[in-house]
Protein backbone atom coordinates (compact mmCIF):
# COMPACT_ATOMS: atom_id res chain seq x y z
CA UNK A 1 0.00 0.00 0.00
CA UNK A 2 1.36 3.31 -0.64
CA UNK A 3 1.85 5.94 2.06
CA UNK A 4 -0.94 8.62 0.22
CA UNK A 5 -3.20 5.77 0.08
CA UNK A 6 -2.52 4.62 3.95
CA UNK A 7 -2.77 8.50 4.87
CA UNK A 8 -5.79 8.88 3.09
CA UNK A 9 -7.88 5.56 4.56
CA UNK A 10 -6.52 6.87 7.86
CA UNK A 11 -7.91 10.20 7.55
CA UNK A 12 -11.36 8.47 6.35
CA UNK A 13 -11.59 6.33 9.60
CA UNK A 14 -9.60 7.78 12.35
CA UNK A 15 -10.12 11.37 11.46
CA UNK A 16 -6.96 12.29 13.31
CA UNK A 17 -6.45 16.81 13.92
CA UNK A 18 -3.23 16.63 12.72
CA UNK A 19 -1.03 15.07 9.12
CA UNK A 20 -0.11 11.08 10.00
CA UNK A 21 3.81 11.28 10.13
CA UNK A 22 6.51 9.09 8.65
CA UNK A 23 10.21 8.92 10.55
CA UNK A 24 13.13 7.78 8.76
CA UNK A 25 16.22 7.10 11.03
CA UNK A 26 19.50 7.83 9.65
CA UNK A 27 22.71 5.96 10.05
CA UNK A 28 26.21 6.17 9.28
CA UNK A 29 26.80 8.55 6.49
CA UNK A 30 23.35 9.03 5.21
CA UNK A 31 22.08 11.93 4.53
CA UNK A 32 18.81 13.75 4.79
CA UNK A 33 16.36 14.74 2.24
CA UNK A 34 17.06 17.70 0.64
CA UNK A 35 13.63 19.16 1.26
CA UNK A 36 13.84 18.16 4.92
CA UNK A 37 14.17 21.56 6.77
CA UNK A 38 16.67 22.04 9.85
CA UNK A 39 16.22 24.29 12.52
CA UNK A 40 19.42 26.23 11.77
CA UNK A 41 16.91 27.54 8.74
CA UNK A 42 15.24 29.83 11.27
CA UNK A 43 18.89 30.33 13.66
CA UNK A 44 17.50 28.44 16.61
CA UNK A 45 18.19 25.15 18.26
CA UNK A 46 14.90 23.14 19.18
CA UNK A 47 14.15 20.32 21.44
CA UNK A 48 13.06 16.93 18.80
CA UNK A 49 9.37 16.66 19.65
CA UNK A 50 8.74 20.90 18.42
CA UNK A 51 9.73 19.11 14.90
CA UNK A 52 7.12 16.63 15.46
CA UNK A 53 4.55 18.91 16.16
CA UNK A 54 5.65 21.63 13.23
CA UNK A 55 5.37 18.76 10.95
CA UNK A 56 2.05 17.02 11.56
CA UNK A 57 0.58 20.53 12.23
CA UNK A 58 2.40 22.70 9.71
CA UNK A 59 2.61 20.00 7.27
CA UNK A 60 6.34 20.40 6.60
CA UNK A 61 9.09 17.83 5.73
CA UNK A 62 12.18 18.43 8.89
CA UNK A 63 14.98 16.86 9.64
CA UNK A 64 17.12 17.31 12.45
CA UNK A 65 20.70 15.88 13.52
CA UNK A 66 22.55 16.22 16.77
CA UNK A 67 23.63 19.98 16.37
CA UNK A 68 19.96 20.88 15.76
CA UNK A 69 18.95 19.57 19.25
CA UNK A 70 19.35 21.49 22.77
CA UNK A 71 17.53 19.70 24.39
CA UNK A 72 20.16 17.23 26.65
CA UNK A 73 17.70 14.42 27.75
CA UNK A 74 16.24 13.70 24.00
CA UNK A 75 20.16 13.43 22.92
CA UNK A 76 20.91 11.57 25.59
CA UNK A 77 17.87 9.04 25.41
CA UNK A 78 18.34 8.86 21.48
CA UNK A 79 21.80 8.44 21.62
CA UNK A 80 22.63 10.98 19.52
CA UNK A 81 25.69 11.95 22.06
CA UNK A 82 27.78 10.36 23.61
CA UNK A 83 26.90 10.75 27.79
CA UNK A 84 29.64 7.33 29.14
CA UNK A 85 26.03 5.30 30.10
CA UNK A 86 23.23 5.71 31.41
CA UNK A 87 24.03 7.30 34.40
CA UNK A 88 24.57 11.15 33.60
CA UNK A 89 20.61 10.85 32.62
CA UNK A 90 19.86 9.34 35.74
CA UNK A 91 20.83 12.34 37.60
CA UNK A 92 19.47 14.32 35.25
CA UNK A 93 15.97 13.33 36.56
CA UNK A 94 17.13 13.69 40.65
CA UNK A 95 18.02 16.90 39.50
CA UNK A 96 14.66 17.53 38.08
CA UNK A 97 13.64 16.64 40.79
CA UNK A 98 11.51 13.37 39.38
CA UNK A 99 12.76 10.44 42.07
CA UNK A 100 13.90 10.98 45.55
CA UNK A 101 17.49 9.35 45.36
CA UNK A 102 19.46 8.24 42.24
CA UNK A 103 19.22 4.38 42.78
CA UNK A 104 15.42 5.03 41.62
CA UNK A 105 16.01 6.79 38.71
CA UNK A 106 18.22 4.45 37.42
CA UNK A 107 16.00 1.50 38.22
CA UNK A 108 14.20 3.76 35.63
CA UNK A 109 16.46 4.48 33.25
CA UNK A 110 17.35 1.19 32.72
CA UNK A 111 13.48 0.01 32.21
CA UNK A 112 13.49 3.06 29.39
CA UNK A 113 16.23 1.43 27.92
CA UNK A 114 17.76 4.58 25.72
CA UNK A 115 19.47 4.05 22.55
CA UNK A 116 22.93 3.03 22.30
CA UNK A 117 25.77 6.33 20.84
CA UNK A 118 25.60 6.03 17.33
CA UNK A 119 22.94 4.15 16.49
CA UNK A 120 20.88 7.11 14.77
CA UNK A 121 22.92 10.09 13.25
CA UNK A 122 20.09 12.07 12.02
CA UNK A 123 15.93 12.37 11.70
CA UNK A 124 13.62 13.25 9.09
CA UNK A 125 10.23 13.97 9.93
CA UNK A 126 7.01 14.50 7.15
CA UNK A 127 3.39 14.01 6.48
CA UNK A 128 3.04 10.50 4.77
CA UNK A 129 1.77 12.49 1.76
CA UNK A 130 4.75 14.24 1.20
CA UNK A 131 7.43 11.03 2.20
CA UNK A 132 10.62 11.63 0.05
CA UNK A 133 11.35 8.42 1.58
CA UNK A 134 10.08 5.63 2.83
CA UNK A 135 9.32 5.94 6.78
CA UNK A 136 11.37 3.39 9.38
CA UNK A 137 8.25 4.21 11.71
CA UNK A 138 4.39 5.65 11.64
CA UNK A 139 3.31 8.02 14.06
CA UNK A 140 -0.68 8.92 14.15
CA UNK A 141 -1.50 11.26 17.15
CA UNK A 142 -5.12 11.79 18.41
CA UNK A 143 -7.38 11.49 21.54
CA UNK A 144 -7.86 8.28 23.48
CA UNK A 145 -11.32 7.27 21.84
CA UNK A 146 -9.02 7.57 18.33
CA UNK A 147 -6.40 5.54 19.78
CA UNK A 148 -8.53 2.55 21.02
CA UNK A 149 -10.15 2.20 17.60
CA UNK A 150 -6.40 2.22 15.98
CA UNK A 151 -5.77 -0.69 18.73
CA UNK A 152 -8.68 -3.04 17.74
CA UNK A 153 -7.57 -2.60 14.20
CA UNK A 154 -3.80 -3.78 14.65
CA UNK A 155 -5.41 -6.27 17.03
CA UNK A 156 -7.68 -7.47 14.32
CA UNK A 157 -4.59 -9.59 12.27
CA UNK A 158 -2.17 -9.65 15.04
CA UNK A 159 -3.71 -10.79 18.17
CA UNK A 160 -1.09 -9.10 19.89
CA UNK A 161 -2.07 -6.18 22.45
CA UNK A 162 -0.52 -2.95 22.64
CA UNK A 163 1.54 -1.70 24.96
CA UNK A 164 3.34 1.40 26.93
CA UNK A 165 5.73 2.50 29.13
CA UNK A 166 5.67 5.92 30.52
CA UNK A 167 7.38 8.07 32.78
CA UNK A 168 4.84 11.47 32.72
CA UNK A 169 7.51 13.78 32.60
CA UNK A 170 8.86 13.30 29.22
CA UNK A 171 10.92 11.06 26.99
CA UNK A 172 8.38 10.92 24.78
CA UNK A 173 10.83 11.10 21.34
CA UNK A 174 12.59 8.04 22.68
CA UNK A 175 9.12 6.27 22.85
CA UNK A 176 8.44 7.39 19.35
CA UNK A 177 11.15 5.56 17.78
CA UNK A 178 11.36 2.76 20.31
CA UNK A 179 9.32 0.58 17.13
CA UNK A 180 11.93 0.13 15.17
CA UNK A 181 14.52 -1.37 17.38
CA UNK A 182 11.43 -3.55 19.04
CA UNK A 183 9.44 -4.24 15.90
CA UNK A 184 6.54 -3.58 17.84
CA UNK A 185 4.19 -0.64 17.63
CA UNK A 186 3.39 1.31 21.36
CA UNK A 187 1.23 3.79 22.88
CA UNK A 188 2.87 7.44 24.01
CA UNK A 189 1.57 9.07 26.61
CA UNK A 190 3.20 13.09 26.24
CA UNK A 191 4.90 14.23 29.03
CA UNK A 192 5.53 17.24 30.71
CA UNK A 193 8.18 18.13 28.14
CA UNK A 194 6.14 17.62 25.25
CA UNK A 195 3.04 19.18 26.11
CA UNK A 196 4.94 23.06 27.69
CA UNK A 197 7.87 22.77 24.51
CA UNK A 198 6.05 21.28 21.98
CA UNK A 199 2.37 22.29 22.66
CA UNK A 200 0.96 18.55 22.35
CA UNK A 201 -2.80 18.83 23.84
CA UNK A 202 -4.02 17.55 27.07
CA UNK A 203 -6.07 15.39 25.01
CA UNK A 204 -3.53 14.24 22.72
CA UNK A 205 -1.32 10.85 22.72
CA UNK A 206 -0.12 9.18 19.92
CA UNK A 207 0.35 5.71 17.76
CA UNK A 208 3.55 4.90 16.64
CA UNK A 209 4.72 1.82 14.79
CA UNK A 210 7.21 -0.02 12.11
CA UNK A 211 5.86 1.15 8.49
CA UNK A 212 5.68 -2.25 7.28
CA UNK A 213 2.64 -2.94 9.31
CA UNK A 214 0.71 -0.17 7.30
CA UNK A 215 -0.94 -2.94 5.42
CA UNK A 216 -2.19 -4.95 8.15
CA UNK A 217 -3.62 -2.02 10.37
CA UNK A 218 -5.43 -0.98 7.56
CA UNK A 219 -7.00 -4.28 6.64
CA UNK A 220 -8.00 -4.47 10.53
CA UNK A 221 -9.66 -1.23 10.65
CA UNK A 222 -11.78 -2.12 7.35
CA UNK A 223 -13.03 -5.26 8.56
CA UNK A 224 -13.78 -3.88 11.90
CA UNK A 225 -15.37 -1.07 10.76
CA UNK A 226 -17.43 -3.21 8.50
CA UNK A 227 -18.95 -5.16 11.75
CA UNK A 228 -19.71 -1.85 13.57
CA UNK A 229 -16.61 -0.49 15.32
CA UNK A 230 -16.31 2.96 14.08
CA UNK A 231 -15.20 6.58 14.59
CA UNK A 232 -16.39 8.47 15.53
CA UNK A 233 -17.84 6.41 18.13
CA UNK A 234 -21.81 5.81 17.92
CA UNK A 235 -23.81 7.32 21.42
CA UNK A 236 -26.75 4.54 21.63
CA UNK A 237 -29.29 6.63 20.73
CA UNK A 238 -32.72 4.61 20.24
CA UNK A 239 -34.49 4.65 23.73
CA UNK A 240 -36.76 7.19 24.74
CA UNK A 241 -35.72 9.38 27.70
CA UNK A 242 -37.59 10.25 30.88
CA UNK A 243 -40.04 13.22 31.29
CA UNK A 244 -39.04 15.10 34.16
CA UNK A 245 -41.84 17.16 35.90
CA UNK A 246 -41.13 20.89 34.48
CA UNK A 247 -41.72 19.00 31.28
CA UNK A 248 -44.63 17.26 31.82
CA UNK A 249 -46.12 20.40 33.30
CA UNK A 250 -45.55 22.57 29.84
CA UNK A 251 -47.22 19.70 27.95
CA UNK A 252 -50.14 20.28 29.78
CA UNK A 253 -50.61 23.43 28.71
CA UNK A 254 -49.91 22.45 24.60
CA UNK A 255 -53.23 23.11 22.15
CA UNK A 256 -53.72 20.69 19.87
Amino acid sequence: MDLKTFSEKISAMIRPQSFPLGLKLLKNDEELPAEAIRPRKYGIKISFCQWVTMARRWGRVLGVLAEDINCTPCLAALGLKNFGGNTPLAEYFCDMGYFTDLPLAERATKQLHPIPPGEIKAIAIFPLELAPVEPDIIVLYGTPAQMSRLASGYLYNSGELIESKTTGFGISCLALIKPYFTGKPAFVHPGRGERILAGTDEAEMAFTFPAEHCELLVDGLEKTHDKGSRYPIQSYLLYQPPSIKPMRVLEAKMVD
